[in-house]
């Protein structure tokens, strides 16, 4: 009987262990996996608050070794339309992104929690946007939240809602 318990005891402690262990990596900079695939703007669930929302906007997020690739797709809804890639980690290191037309752009990518990543976008040095991309626990969609400031400089703050293709 009490080498059952030993024993039951030990696994418990053994699970709680690499549970909090994977926990700690994912934080460390190992991106969920519940990130990746292809993700979809909901613009009836989305609000630009001080602009407009996209017409359509689709979202993928690959893994790539110990890094992550991310795409953008945007029909902006006047007629144009842009396709920005980056590959990156959850290191807070600035990368390049490809796609864009100043080349004094930067974003840097940081894990908050287990669900959450966030995003910094830089324009020559200085911070312009932050973006949180919280995936919900089923996994079906990624609130993004986004505040910075305009090319115009006046503050905006925008929400989306991305639905798991």
């Amino acid at each position: 009987m009490k080498a059952e318990v030993r024993m039951r005891t030990l696994i418990a402690a053994t699970v709680a262990l690499v549970v909090g262990l994977s926990g700690g990596l994912a934080g460390a900079g190992a991106i969920n996996p519940a990130f990746f695939g292809t993700w979809k703007l909901n613009t009836e669930k989305s609000e630009a608050g001080t602009g407009q929302t996209p017409k359509s906007q689709t979202v993928t997020v690959a893994p790539r070794g110990d890094r992550f690739v991310l795409t953008f797709e945007v029909d902006n809804g006047d007629g144009t339309k842009t396709r920005t890639t980056r590959t990156a980690a959850l290191d807070g290191k600035d990368v390049v992104v490809e796609g864009i037309s100043n080349p004094a752009a930067r974003e840097a990518y940081t894990s908050i929690d287990a669900r959450t990543i966030q995003r910094i976008i830089k324009l020559n040095g200085q911070i312009r946007n932050t973006l949180k991309l919280t995936v919900a626990p089923d996994g079906k969609t990624v609130a993004a939240i986004s505040t910075g400031t305009g090319a115009n400089g006046k503050p905006f703050h925008a929400t989306s809602v991305l639905d798991k293709q």
